[in-house]
């Protein structure tokens, strides 16, 4: 039997107007109705996936910022990590570059140096606005603790940018693409597929007992998971390849796990 049910936001069940579509919340009410228990798991901050919840109606467990931060549907803190300072201000060095836009994500806010026409449009994906910390390199480890850096440019260039910092800080660091042109930079062992677990043992459940759908490189540790994973049609052929289905939609995949649930297909 299938407990728990992830979804990841964008692409997924979110779509491009950041709006999740009646058919996805109607079955997410369906899921609701045979018990079964809802995750939300995004690279977005955890007040953006508490305002989706409220858009819906309903309350659900929530990882945010790939993982960095695990809470409950009664808003009970699981898991937190963020960057050591130092840390942090090597790989804000690096990555502060003129041909790229750096963004640091700490809790709930997301920090630029300065508010340039690129990240109004940015902004524009984003249910709260970006705030502008001028002295980044004085204020992080002071009044900003990153749990998540943000680097947008070039595919080509974050590719190389990823393999360059997987050679300089291989024990420290883990990056995922999570979108087209979006490369994220997370403390090590900071991964869907591990916040997922760290849920899975607070509501004691097996791996075989969560089913998740996401569209992204960062929905893969998720999908490795569990037996029970989908990829949704507009992935890319990598992130299509390690999932167990490929689907549409949410409601889609809901579909399936509500058949998969029936006593005719449980042993």
């Amino acid at each position: 039997m299938i407990k728990l049910f992830v979804s990841d936001l964008d692409g997924t069940l979110l779509n491009e107007n950041k709006a999740v579509e009646q058919h996805n919340i109607d079955a997410l009410k369906k899921l609701r109705e045979q018990n079964i228990d809802i995750c939300l798991a995004s690279g977005r901050m955890d007040n953006e996936i508490t305002k989706i919840a409220r858009d819906v109606k309903d309350s659900f467990h929530r990882i945010s910022q790939n993982g960095a931060y695990v809470i409950t549907n009664e808003n009970h803190s699981l898991h937190e990590k963020v960057f050591h300072h130092e840390l942090a201000l090597k790989l804000y060095s690096l990555t502060n570059l003129p041909d790229k836009l750096t963004i640091v994500c700490s809790n709930n806010t997301n920090f630029v140096e300065e508010k340039t026409e690129i990240v109004e449009q940015i902004e524009k994906f984003m249910f709260f606005p970006i705030e502008v910390e001028a002295n980044m390199q004085t204020e992080i480890g002071l009044s900003l603790s990153p749990s998540k850096i943000t680097v947008l440019g070039e595919d080509d260039q974050l590719f190389e940018l990823q393999q360059e910092l997987a050679k300089a800080f291989p024990d420290e660091v883990d990056t995922y693409i999570s979108a087209p042109k979006c490369l994220d930079i997370m403390p090590k062992h900071i991964s869907k597929g591990n916040a997922i677990q760290v849920l899975l043992d607070h509501l004691q459940l097996k791996p075989e007992e969560v089913a998740c759908i996401g569209d992204s490189f960062n929905d893969i540790p998720m999908f490795r998971l569990t037996p029970n994973s989908f990829a949704m049609a507009t992935a890319p052929e990598a992130v299509k390849k390690e999932a167990a289905y490929v689907v549409d939609s949410v409601s889609e995949a809901a579909h399936i796990v509500l058949e998969q649930n029936k006593p005719s297909h449980v042993s």
